[in-house]
């Protein structure tokens, strides 16, 4: 095993994430593969079953909603590994499970799921960082993620830009200014974030063109993450208030909203 992932970092990452590493609990209320959900009928089935278990509205909300919690705990630690650690993480998908623990087990008590990863890889980034940095992005995003939000879209159906923009809510965040970094370390982490969202060719995420860049803004000579929305997640739907960044409300209002 790659001596990374006994790292106070790594481990750090994990629980920040409440990533469980090894199998998922056996009495879980649910418990389905990521590799399930690239199969249409699979994921329809489990999505059906989601939007009632959360009592979303419909399927549009509930696929909406799993996107955000797939960006929190699997493309976002992947990116925290990549871009902090400099390391590139694996999360091989037949052993990556979601599962929704029974709610009076766990201490959040969401109904929303939780990830438990066995058989993880890691690999320490060396030399020619924008060759290894494509191949762990091409492969966190058009080989595992990019099918999965395909199949979400089909079957809520839902535009693609929601899904994306659900994952770049929750990425976006990791690369904000940060007054205690070194300079190296300022110099790699916007240059990753400029590659995440304008350099990279749509090839790196399996779609046409870079689905990340509409998200952003220049400011002070640099790209950052758009302090608000241009899609709706729908969360309010389900929950009877607004998220922050909602596109949907003004400025005035959004320092009362969650």
């Amino acid at each position: 095993m790659n001596p990374y992932l006994s790292t106070d970092l790594w481990k750090e990452t994990v629980e920040e994430h409440s990533i469980l590493l090894g199998e998922p609990p056996e009495h879980s209320v649910r418990t389905i593969a990521l590799s399930e959900l690239h199969d249409e009928e699979a994921c329809r089935e489990y999505i059906s079953w989601f939007q009632n278990y959360i009592d979303a509205p419909d399927v549009k909300v509930a696929a909406s909603m799993l996107a955000k919690r797939l960006g929190y705990l699997w493309t976002t630690p992947l990116v925290t590994a990549m871009t902090f650690h400099h390391q590139h993480v694996t999360f091989q998908l037949e052993n990556s499970f979601l599962y929704h623990p029974k709610l009076e087990e766990h201490e959040e008590g969401t109904r929303f799921p939780f990830l438990a990863v066995s058989g993880l890889r890691a690999e320490e980034l060396t030399g020619d960082r924008s060759v290894w940095r494509e191949k762990a992005l091409q492969e966190m995003f058009a080989v595992q993620l990019t099918p999965l939000l395909k199949a979400l879209a089909a079957i809520a159906p839902l535009p693609m830009s929601i899904l994306w923009e659900n994952i770049m809510v929750r990425i976006g965040r990791l690369f904000a200014p940060d007054e205690a970094e070194t300079e190296h370390e300022s110099k790699n982490i916007r240059e990753d974030f400029s590659y995440l969202t304008q350099v990279a060719s749509g090839q790196v995420f399996g779609v046409r063109k870079n689905p990340l860049t509409r998200f952003t803004e220049c400011k002070d000579n640099g790209y950052v993450a758009k302090s608000e929305r241009i899609t709706c997640c729908f969360y309010y739907q389900m929950s009877g208030e607004y998220c922050r960044k909602c596109p949907k409300i003004d400025n005035e209002n959004k320092s009362q909203l969650k």
